[in-house]
């Protein structure tokens, strides 16, 4: 278990460094493991990539269940879920990051479960009268996918960021009623 969160944490940073084509003897030797310990647990790219995907989708699911449950207003919710997120932002090189969006999959029954719960948190921004009615999952989702990745001409993306998501922010709720 151990060599396997090393694997999966060295293809993070490797994949975040240098995208998704990274030699795969690079990431076994940032990990500190031999190439065939990467390949008994990850047979090949597609493999780990899927991997990788499975772990960013439960981590992102698991924020957005908890913007669901804790948020105030649907509103509120979005602005919980991108601030997750954000921090979270060094884990998610998939599947914000171009993970292959393969059907019959673990990641695929998560992404499917990730889009019902953020359809549910736009909906209930919808019902109370938070969110526009033109907003929906997809518009908050690529969002977020944009502030995680940092435009590396941007000295202090952190501060740039919250600056974009509360534009983003005011820009999707629902105007207030004269």
């Amino acid at each position: 278990m151990a060599n396997t969160e090393r694997l999966l944490a060295a293809a993070t940073r490797a994949g975040l460094a240098e995208g998704r084509t990274v030699p795969l003897e690079q990431i076994a030797a940032e990990a500190g493991v031999g190439i065939g310990t990467l390949y008994r647990r990850y047979p090949n790219r597609e493999a780990l990539l899927e991997a990788l995907a499975v772990r960013a989708y439960r981590l992102i699911l698991a924020e957005a269940e908890d913007a669901l449950e804790h948020g105030t207003t649907g509103h509120d919710a979005i602005s919980r879920f991108l601030h997750q997120t954000f921090e979270h932002r060094d884990q998610l090189v998939l599947p914000l990051h171009g993970a292959p969006m393969t059907a019959g999959t673990e990641s695929a029954e998560l992404r499917g479960r990730m889009r019902q719960t953020m359809t549910a948190i736009v909906a209930r921004g919808h019902e109370d009268g938070t969110v526009r009615a033109d907003v929906h999952a997809g518009t908050v989702v690529r969002f977020g996918a944009m502030l995680a990745q940092p435009m590396s001409n941007v000295p202090d993306w952190p501060a740039a960021a919250a600056e974009q998501r509360a534009v983003f922010l005011r820009g999707i709720a629902a105007d207030p009623t004269p």
